[in-house]
């Protein structure tokens, strides 16, 4: 029974998207609002430099430990343009790979995978799965990124202004960063 549905599913889904390219094929003009466009992707990515706050449980154990409850990071984004509206907005897609605690003799790597928005304006926001290591004991932490900010044209460069809060256990993380964007 479950394969007969989802035969079902993928028949009705493969013959209803082709629609349109039947209707290309044949001669007939798509409706504008079903034709497809291309938009050239753009990859978008450089340096970031910042500082992150812990919070709740992982700031008292920080203390315990002889930690600040704060840490430097420095790090890369890799962004990528992926859809542009008439309007100026542009959907994104961000890698953030981040070395943190280096000032402290720690060594902690964090990646997080955003889905973005950025409006016409710069403003943008941003949420995705983060995943946090520390040198010390090899524990892989997992958290869920909100991410907001600005990024504002100066010359011939981008600067990007980002806020974020890591939702994990034991308290949010709370993340400021600064860099520009290359290309």
């Amino acid at each position: 029974m479950k394969r007969s549905i989802l035969a079902v599913a993928i028949t009705a889904l493969a013959l209803g998207g082709s629609a349109p390219l039947v209707a290309q094929q044949s001669g007939e003009a798509a409706p504008a609002a079903q034709r497809v466009r291309r938009i050239p992707r753009q990859e978008l990515s450089g340096p970031r430099f910042g500082v992150t706050a812990f919070t709740g449980e992982i700031a008292d154990l920080r203390a315990k430990a002889g930690k600040e409850p704060f840490m430097t990071q420095v790090g890369w984004q890799f962004e990528t343009r992926i859809l542009d509206t008439p309007t100026g907005n542009q959907a994104l897609l961000e890698w953030v790979i981040l070395l943190g605690g280096l000032e402290q003799d720690e060594a902690n790597l964090s990646l997080a995978g955003l889905a973005g928005y950025r409006l016409a304006n710069g403003v943008e926001f941003g949420v995705g799965p983060n995943l946090s290591s520390n040198k010390d004991n090899g524990d892989v932490t997992t958290s869920i990124v909100f991410a907001g900010g600005a990024t504002m044209p100066m010359g011939d460069i981008f600067i990007p202004l980002n806020l974020a809060v890591a939702v994990a256990r034991g308290g949010p993380r709370i993340t400021a960063l600064v860099g520009w964007i290359v290309g």
